[in-house]
């Protein structure tokens, strides 16, 4: 069995070139997002800068990159068909067979192993705070596990606006009167929360129904959701901060 692998959604050099376009965007902006987090914690502001770019551009070239945590073996029930001829005629008889069905269950270097790194690290911080950060990270689970959906030969999908959006209410409320950690406090309850409430909960769901070959907590390939409903929460509560 593979340790690591190596799975990315690009097809053909025009759509590969647009993809990595758009990852080196978002992870420009996504440092400033972070040197802001690092900067909160007390960390230099020129140093939080280099951590954060070192961070950002990271998540972004080790996405492809997927440890394998275990495989699960599942026999599944098929209907095959046998034919029969007569009088030259066919006829199909169906015929319920046994298969073994393996899935692979890793978890994304970029999409999730990186941001659950960075969250902690915050948490670690600023432990004084860790009860409203759990409180935080509780309502986001809630939330994700509500409206994430299991789709067939897919996965798990979500908006990952969703988790930011409550996140940030949630933060908002338990931060009101400390405003400089409603973003920290976003992101956490957004990386963390969108992991398990989405990833995490419904992964006995995705093996028996969406029965993929590979799980990919965090991504496949590409930026996934706990990434970016991270960085979206950061730009949404800074925004109503300023507000």
């Amino acid at each position: 069995m593979k340790r690591i692998i190596i799975l990315s959604p690009f097809r053909g050099l025009f759509r590969s070139l647009l993809y990595f376009l758009l990852g080196l965007i978002m992870a420009l902006i996504s440092a400033g997002y972070f040197s802001q987090l690092f900067s909160i914690v007390g960390i230099n502001r020129d140093i939080a800068i280099i951590i954060s770019i070192t961070i950002s551009f990271l998540s972004l070239f080790s996405s492809p990159f997927n440890l394998v945590l275990t495989e699960v073996k599942k026999e599944a029930i098929a209907i095959e068909e046998d034919v029969v001829f007569f009088f030259g005629f066919p006829i199909f008889i169906p015929r319920i067979s046994r298969q073994n069905m393996n899935t692979l269950i890793a978890v994304n270097l970029g999409g999730a192993l990186i941001p659950l790194g960075v969250s902690l690290f915050l948490m670690y911080e600023l432990q004084a705070y860790i009860v409203y950060f759990i409180i935080n990270i509780i309502v986001v689970i809630i939330v994700s596990k509500l409206f994430s959906r299991v789709i067939r030969g897919v996965g798990v999908i979500m908006h990952p606006i969703i988790p930011s959006i409550f996140s940030v209410i949630s933060s908002y409320v338990l931060f009101y009167k400390l405003h400089i950690l409603i973003p920290l406090s976003a992101y956490i309850g957004s990386v963390l929360g969108t992991l398990i409430g989405a990833d995490l909960l419904n992964l006995r769901r995705i093996i028996n129904e969406a029965r993929p070959q590979v799980i990919s907590i965090g991504g496949m390939g590409t930026f996934d959701g706990i990434f970016v409903s991270g960085i979206i929460s950061v730009f949404i509560s800074e925004l109503l901060v300023i507000i």
